[in-house]
């Protein structure tokens, strides 16, 4: 269970959608994240989510993702997590990105190191009650080339929901 948030022990379909019904109604320009399904062949595979506070002063998103384990080692993980950066740098305007996972979760690890991350520490923090080592990373839109090509279609009128006029 490599997150913060042990969702994975117990997915309640209600509280899963429960959680995404608040990021819907909570969504403001100043404080939004998105929270997107990965689909393989018509069938969901993984989550991504880009989200940022007080993006049009920052310029800052955070990123999080989660692809089940048979689709992982195929790039998959990489692909979905190019496709919002793409969004945050060349949609939104955005100067950096911020991810992070626990010490053990070397895949992540991986594909962050892929997109160009670096990585800037460690922290402390806990998850199932238990603590743990937490590496914290960060991409800078200088340091941003796409490995895969992605195709942004209609979020001109969109941008104002992102805090970008």
């Amino acid at each position: 269970m490599p997150f913060y948030v042990p969702w994975t022990d117990d997915l309640d379909l209600d509280a899963f959608l429960a959680f995404h019904r608040t990021a819907w109604a909570d969504w403001q320009p100043g404080k939004w994240t998105l929270n997107l399904i990965a689909f393989l062949d018509g069938k969901p595979i993984g989550s991504q989510d880009v989200g940022a506070q007080s993006f049009a002063t920052t310029r800052e998103v955070a990123t999080g993702s989660w692809l089940g384990a048979p689709y992982q080692g195929q790039g998959l993980g990489t692909e979905q997590r190019a496709a919002v950066l793409e969004l945050a740098f060349s949609g939104l305007g955005a100067k950096a990105a911020v991810s992070g996972s626990f010490a053990h979760n070397v895949k992540s690890q991986r594909v962050s190191e892929k997109l160009g991350y670096r990585k800037l520490g460690t922290r402390t923090m806990q998850s199932r009650g238990e603590p743990g080592e937490h590496y914290d990373y960060r991409l800078d839109r200088g340091d941003w080339r796409s490995p895969v090509h992605i195709e942004l279609l209609g979020l001109e009128r969109a941008l104002p929901l992102f805090g970008v006029a």
